[in-house]
């Protein structure tokens, strides 16, 4: 039972398959970017009638707005009764004006199970600087559906990092930066993962 009207969760939106196993739920969505049109589309499905007694909405957030963000302060401050919300989204992104009024949510990301993805997150940072742009050249190598495995893959890279979240923040809010470009409407992943194969850290004990 959650005690109180909001709650977030600063992971990756990688991460939101295993949450929405761990979190009962009433709504569940996922956004590549959370707008105003999407907080005022929130608010009022918020608003209508809960007859369900609790009803949990759980959202994954790859980027948020500020603008949307300042939609929401009164929503998460006076919700309707028996109404929760669960956000998860990325290191740094929320506002602390909308922060404040929520919780950390009580779980524990060593829960989340390690899928492909964050094996070969793992994997990447393990790896020499010529192993790396190697490996970007053959993530890229197929056109099709390559926007989507490149944020997948940077979101595993988030998870792994997230690990040690004081030791690695440059490098979470490079991927933060990283994770913004990837939204717009034709990014140069090549270069935005060559920037990350310079700018992450190295630590060996990824799986090579």
């Amino acid at each position: 039972m959650l005690t109180h009207h909001a709650y977030y969760i600063e992971g990756s939106v990688g991460e939101f398959e295993e949450y929405k196993k761990l979190i009962p739920h009433f709504v569940a969505q996922k956004y590549d970017r959370f707008g105003i049109d999407e907080a005022r589309a929130l608010t009022e499905l918020a608003s209508l009638k809960n007859i369900a007694g609790e009803a949990v909405f759980l959202l994954g957030l790859n980027s948020i707005t500020s603008e949307a963000q300042q939609a929401l302060l009164k929503l998460f401050e006076e919700p309707q009764k028996g109404t929760v919300f669960v956000m998860l989204a990325p290191h740094g992104a929320l506002l602390a004006t909308l922060k404040s009024r929520m919780l950390a949510y009580p779980t524990d990301l060593s829960t989340v199970t390690e899928n492909g993805s964050l094996y070969f997150a793992k994997g990447f940072l393990g790896m020499g600087s010529k192993e790396r742009s190697d490996l970007i050249a053959k993530m890229l190598k197929d056109e099709e559906g390559a926007k989507e495995r490149v944020r997948d893959f940077v979101n595993a890279l988030e998870v792994a990092l997230s690990k040690d979240i004081k030791k690695n923040k440059d490098a979470l809010g490079d991927i933060a930066i990283i994770r913004d470009y990837l939204g717009d409407r034709a990014p140069s992943m090549k270069m935005l993962l060559e920037h990350l194969a310079l700018s992450l850290p190295n630590i060996q004990d990824g799986p090579r």
